[in-house]
């Protein structure tokens, strides 16, 4: 885990256009966070592998190190380009400026961050990370390199909440404030800001007056690298708000009760601070620290939440049931906090990478923030993936017939049959040729041996009735295997079972009881 640089710069101010966009919108609705996430799937909203800065068409655009996103009143989603240190709009078909300055590239050909209060398109940011909104429409940002917390007013002004630019950890009002790397931010109902101070390793508070104070207890503990290498690092402590400690704490969010969860990035733990209570616990997450180790080592494990493993937690939110969504960063995957349990709801964890798919193939790189669209899609932001992404149940056609007959969609497409799917012993059989034409076999019949064959390049199936073997030859190197149900015979139409073959050919395959529907994906998007 690699601590945060610091740096101020200040540079020439230089107008940017600001562009309007529609409202996002989608079609797609009603995702359901309590049924299995084997259903969902995973696609790219924005961005590319390739680090960039374009705006225009959601295909076209481009972002460096996208770090959080916030939803807009009007529908909108903006999102911190922390490396180009801007802040993006997106609508339902584009991408544009809405704050930040280009300052050009430093010697390093890297993006010039700065710090400068003015209108959006004169204002300056460096490394903006955490966004959060509260009801009148105000934004807020951890300025993460600025060591300092930004307002973006309805009117569209930029001004500094509190902070100074400088590197620091004293209370005080407004600039007499000083932060160390913050790195996300939440609102309350009453105005309140809380602050992620993140190597500050402390919870900090800004009231509606201005006034900044710190809620937790600073961290006294020293690590020593080697022989006469030390530095101060975080802590972990449960108890009372005002005695309790952190270790990098990236990522805030705010419950219905006004109480907070806490990424504890550096202790691999997810905390809650309960502020009528006057307590810290622990929600999710464990892991000793070695005496001389600045952090808990990462690991991954879903399961009660005491048992559960993370790496590197970052941005949180909570959806209209309760649920608790977390970026866990280092694992490369979008976990779930549920009634006592963790579990993986998208991305091969431990594993990185950039292909869409459905829930368990898609892959993430260093994923850094979620939010709940109103439509219940959840955003993802993936920052080392440059993209910004969409997790969603499948998208069911419109043809889809409304009765309770048994559907079977493949990739989002109704497979044709002239006769009705049948079920027995809790599998689902189509006609012979109409699972041979969806999945791309060339169907045949030998008259010798009595049985259907399906073949694809070298692989060959023969398939007899009323039978739960199937012979399958490849390269002319015959093997029995056992189908999941026996074949039935109806009306002289031999039907097969649908997931044996789905399996046989790699593909994911679900059952959507509410809609009476096998779903059949490929595994990866392409």
């Amino acid at each position: 885990m690699n601590r945060i640089r610091n740096k101020i710069l200040i540079g020439t101010m230089i107008s940017v256009m600001a562009f309007s966009a529609p409202s996002f919108a989608s079609a797609a609705a009603n995702t359901d966070w309590t049924q299995s996430s084997r259903l969902y799937e995973v696609r790219t909203l924005t961005g590319k592998s390739d680090v960039g800065h374009a705006n225009g068409t959601l295909g076209q655009a481009t972002f460096y190190h996208p770090r959080s996103v916030v939803a807009l009143p009007d529908g909108k989603l903006l999102v911190s380009d922390s490396s180009n240190h801007f802040i993006r709009t997106i609508s339902v078909d584009s991408v544009s400026a809405y704050a930040g300055l280009n300052l050009g590239e430093d010697e390093s050909n890297q993006p010039i961050g700065a710090y400068n209060d003015d209108v959006l398109t004169q204002a300056a940011f460096d490394t903006p990370s955490g966004l959060a909104i509260d009801g009148q429409g105000n934004v807020y940002v951890a300025d993460t390199n600025n060591n300092a917390i930004r307002k973006i007013a309805k009117d569209g002004k930029v001004t500094t909440l509190a902070g100074n630019g400088l590197l620091g950890s004293d209370d005080g009002v407004g600039s007499k404030a000083t932060f160390n790397a913050p790195s996300d931010v939440a609102v309350d109902g009453k105005g309140n800001v809380y602050v992620a101070d993140t190597l500050n390793n402390v919870i900090r508070k800004i009231a509606p007056d201005g006034t900044v104070s710190t809620l937790t207890a600073a961290s006294t503990r020293v690590v020593e690298y080697f022989p006469g290498a030390v530095d101060e690092t975080g802590d972990y402590l449960d108890g009372s708000i005002s005695a309790a400690k952190f270790n990098e704490p990236s990522g805030l969010a705010i419950d219905p009760k006004g109480n907070l969860y806490v990424s504890d990035r550096g202790n691999q733990r997810i905390r809650y601070i309960d502020f009528a209570a006057g307590v810290v616990t622990t929600v999710a997450g464990g892991g000793q620290i070695g005496k001389q180790d600045p952090y808990v080592l990462g690991d991954y494990a879903d399961g009660t939440t005491a048992q559960a493993r993370f790496n590197a937690p970052e941005g949180l939110t909570l959806t209209s049931d309760g649920s608790l969504i977390v970026a866990d960063s280092l694992n490369h995957a979008i976990r779930i906090v549920k009634d006592g349990k963790v579990s993986t709801l998208a991305g091969v964890p431990t594993e990185f990478g950039k292909a869409d798919g459905v829930a368990g193939s898609a892959q993430f790189n260093h994923p850094t923030d979620v939010a709940v669209l109103a439509d219940g899609r959840l955003v993802v932001v993936d920052e080392y993936g440059n993209k910004v992404r969409v997790l969603q149940k499948y998208a069911k056609p419109a043809n889809l017939p409304t009765d309770k007959s048994i559907k079977v969609l493949f990739n989002g497409s109704l497979v044709k049959s002239d006769v009705p799917a049948q079920q027995k012993s809790n599998a689902v059989l189509l006609p012979l040729s109409a699972v041979g034409q969806a999945l791309g076999y060339k169907v045949s019949y030998d008259s010798k041996t009595k049985a259907a064959v399906l073949t694809k390049g070298d692989v060959v199936y023969s398939i007899g009735q009323d039978t739960k073997s199937v012979t399958k030859t490849v390269n002319g190197k015959s093997e029995q295997l056992v189908l999941n149900a026996s074949t039935l015979t109806v009306n002289n139409r031999l039907f097969i079972p649908v997931r044996f073959f789905v399996t046989e050919n790699n593909l994911d395959i679900q059952w959507d009881a509410s809609a009476q529907t096998v779903v059949i994906r490929d595994k990866v998007f392409h």
